[in-house]
């Protein structure tokens, strides 16, 4: 698979997880484990591949996405 194909795919998944997902704990955990995957998968990854994605492109888009879903986790939340 290219890796424009790639990129897409994943930040069409991304997009939709960050629109979609809603529980305040759920988007925080998972943005505080896609941040931390994505920093280990920059320095340990390679040229490695998984289900035809390059685990190093996986890794880049993975921080970005992680922060977002971490910063924005109070978006679904009722304030007072």
């Amino acid at each position: 698979m290219s890796y424009i194909t790639q990129t897409v795919v994943l930040l069409v998944l991304g997009a939709i997880l960050i629109q979609f997902l809603k529980p305040y704990s759920l988007r925080k955990w998972l943005g505080l484990a896609l941040l931390a995957i994505g920093v280990i998968g920059i320095f340990k990854g390679g040229e490695q591949h998984l289900l035809g994605f390059d685990l190093g492109l996986l890794t880049v888009l993975a921080v970005p996405l992680g922060m977002t879903l971490f910063s924005t986790r109070r978006r679904f939340t009722e304030e007072d």
